[in-house]
């Protein structure tokens, strides 16, 4: 049985694989894998990579936020304008996904005021700003009326809004980032 054994050991040896060394037989080492310079090259490809992503997005972040805190900006102006007026008319913002204007009065589309801008000019003889022209989009189109106390009311009568009031803003013809406005019902708290 022992003579089976060790014949058995010998067989299943793979005499090539060994090497003489200074102790004895010595299984061979393989030499495969990566060197360090092969690691290094993969990972600065990568950081190359991941680097020109993220500057692609952010790009069109900053200019997203921009734009979401200008038009932050116009809903707080047309709040403020009818907090101010001494009769009792109210001011708002419409937008119809294609552009957006402050009104006067409770018909949106007869009173229009003029909106200070960046994109807008003297000689521009329409007062409704171009969300093609800001690189945004609106998801819904919207009517915000404000009343003498600031307080939001939707356009159907004097009931103020019983839901906070979201407005989504991507940029032009993309599904993210995505930056949201939130009229605070019965307050008009715009964060």
């Amino acid at each position: 049985m022992v003579k089976q054994l060790i014949a058995h050991l010998t067989k299943s040896i793979n005499w090539q694989s060994l090497k003489w060394d200074k102790m004895g037989l010595i299984p061979k080492t393989s030499h495969e894998g990566y060197t360090l310079v092969e690691v290094i090259v993969v990972m600065v490809i990568i950081v190359i990579i991941s680097a020109f992503a993220i500057s692609r997005t952010s790009d069109l972040s900053a200019a997203l936020i921009n734009q979401t805190e200008i038009l932050k900006t116009h809903l707080r102006y047309a709040q403020t304008l009818a907090m101010s007026d001494e009769g009792d008319d109210v001011f708002g913002i419409k937008c119809d996904t294609n552009e957006y204007w402050l009104f006067r009065g409770t018909d949106p589309d007869t009173n229009i005021l003029r909106l200070t801008d960046e994109a807008t000019s003297d000689t521009d003889s329409d007062d409704k700003l171009d969300l093609a022209a800001k690189k945004i989009d609106i998801s819904a189109a919207f009517e915000l009326y404000f009343d003498e106390r600031g307080i939001p009311f939707d356009p159907t009568g004097d009931i103020p809004l019983t839901v906070d009031l979201t407005i989504t803003i991507t940029p032009a013809g993309k599904v993210s980032p995505v930056e949201t406005i939130t009229i605070t019902q019965l307050t008009g708290f715009i964060p």
